[in-house]
């Protein structure tokens, strides 16, 4: 991002999220990245945090090349009403989940280069997956990677598929956590302490994730490799069967697709 500022207008999770990644893995010096939101007291925080800049919000975007919308979808309407008449060649960089690029470009007139993300929780410690869609006018593509790839890993994608992203992994961490929550439940019922369950469940996902990540193996495969004839782990996995958890998951991510679909509409 050398010679590039960059300004996150947004200072909740996800744009502060992205500012500390970009400082701590020094994709960018903190003099190259402002920060504005209407909450000036979380604005100032983070500017604090991180060494970045605060800055009023039209000088913010004045002054930037990138700009980085990361405030709710219901706040677009408003926002792009007071900065749009300061764009002027700026490549803006949205997180705002089922807000399009064709309402983006819609809403200011005029064709600009816009990029639209879709991170998750995880980029709370750096691990999300965050996929990307350009417009034909983008032409900063490696630099945009780079601010995401301070909080996880980045694809890119054609933006048809960002309501499947959304459903899949914007998401996805509910999903775990909801498995995470009932096998909780069911080992406090078994008699263990919370805070030794918790630690049991969490690492246990953890590790099966980082294996499931490093493994050549699908996880079809892993499952058989966990799963001894007869034994408990089959036991398990024939309940799941028995009550159709895989059609349920299936079922419930694509009303996840329906849904992000019905908001991108408006």
């Amino acid at each position: 991002m050398k010679g590039l500022t960059a300004g996150i207008i947004g200072c909740g999770n996800m744009g502060g999220a992205i500012a500390r990644g970009m400082v701590k893995k020094g994709i960018a010096p903190p003099r190259s990245i402002l920060l504005n939101d209407k909450d000036e007291t979380k604005a100032a925080r983070l500017a604090e945090e991180t060494g970045c800049t605060r800055e009023e919000l039209l000088s913010l975007v004045r002054a930037s090349d990138l700009l980085v919308i990361a405030v709710k979808p219901q706040d677009f309407e408003g926002l792009f009403g007071d900065i749009s008449g300061d764009i002027k060649g700026q490549t803006i960089i949205s997180v705002m989940a089922g807000v399009r690029i064709s309402a983006i470009t819609a809403r200011l007139g005029r064709d600009v280069p816009v990029v639209r993300a879709m991170p998750n929780m995880a980029a709370l410690v750096a691990e999300s997956i965050t996929c990307i869609s350009c417009n034909n006018m983008v032409k900063v593509t490696g630099e945009i990677k780079d601010i995401f790839a301070g909080i996880g890993k980045v694809l890119e994608v054609d933006e048809s598929f960002l309501d499947g992203v959304t459903a899949l992994s914007g998401s996805g961490p509910a999903y775990l956590f909801y498995l995470a929550e009932a096998m909780i439940d069911a080992g406090v019922e078994m008699g263990f302490e919370g805070d030794t369950v918790k630690e049991l469940v969490v690492q246990t996902l953890y590790g099966s994730a980082a294996l499931m990540r490093d493994a050549e193996s699908l996880p079809a495969e892993l499952i058989r490799k966990v799963a001894s004839k007869g034994g408990t782990t089959e036991a398990a996995l024939a309940v799941f069967d028995e009550k159709g958890m895989k059609s349920v998951i299936k079922t419930a991510i694509a009303e996840a697709k329906k849904r992000s679909e019905e908001l991108s509409r408006g």
